[in-house]
């Protein structure tokens, strides 16, 4: 009887321990499984609502825990990020690259670019004077047209988006500048004296479809970069946000 005892004590204590092991293994299989490069693509194109036919990839990338996934079809530019290891789509974007429909909703809001930035100033409880608008573009967002906007003050960064048929804010950021004693309004020309440089360029008074118009730093220097289509012909240009000197420009009339 102690014998039978004992054997069923020891079959007992060996089934544990390779119940434990098979345990341990599935479990860091799982945790270990990475998607591959054409399962995160084509979880991209079912986001997107695509065939892979129809799309040409820009870009691909597996970064940290993720892949980064660039590519455009006739109308649109996709960006995505998904998680290597689950495919959770982490970010979505979605930009208009059809002339066409870019005329198409001009034509369609119900507020002008500068009625979009008074909304911003009122519903940031701002002053005109006290901001200076760094980034103003007309974009599609998750379905939704929208001017996409930055402003800065003295000490802090606004990203806020706005509606432009309903007029409502559907996202809006806030970060303080850390260097705040460094930064000077008026050290800048603003953006809307670069559209005006821009377009006395181009000798163009008629009213134009304006794609982008952003603050940025390229290569050390304080930008606007400045992007507007003008009868069916895309215009590109970089100014120095302080001087207002045209760094470069590119006109696109494919």
């Amino acid at each position: 009887m102690k014998k039978q005892n004992l054997y069923a004590i020891i079959v007992t204590t060996i089934a544990i321990i390779l119940l434990t092991i098979v345990s341990i293994l599935f479990f860091n299989r799982n945790r270990n499984t990475v998607i591959t490069e054409e399962e995160a693509l084509n979880i991209a194109f079912k986001k997107a609502n695509v065939s892979s036919d129809d799309v040409k990839v820009l870009s691909s990338n597996k970064i940290n825990n993720k892949y980064e996934i660039e590519f455009k079809d006739n109308q649109y530019e996709y960006d995505l990020e998904i998680n290597l290891n689950t495919g959770e789509i982490l970010e979505f974007d979605k930009d208009v690259i059809d002339k066409n429909i870019i005329k198409n909703e001009e034509s369609n809001k119900n507020i002008t670019e500068k009625e979009a930035k008074k909304i911003a100033l009122d519903y940031l409880k701002l002053k005109e004077s006290d901001a200076t608008f760094t980034k103003s573009k007309l974009d599609l967002e998750n379905g939704i047209m929208v001017y996409e906007l930055e402003l800065f003050t003295n000490d802090t960064e606004y990203e806020i988006n706005i509606n432009s048929n309903t007029k409502e804010i559907v996202k809006v950021s806030k970060d303080i500048i850390k260097n705040s004693n460094s930064v000077n309004n008026s050290n800048y020309i603003g953006v809307e004296k670069a559209k005006e440089i821009v377009l006395n360029h181009n000798n163009i008074n008629d009213s134009v479809i304006w794609k982008n118009a952003e603050f940025d730093f390229e290569r050390n220097i304080a930008i606007y970069e400045i992007e507007f289509y003008y009868n069916n012909i895309e215009y590109s240009y970089e100014i120095n946000a302080i001087t207002g000197d045209i760094i470069q420009f590119e006109i696109d009339k494919n």
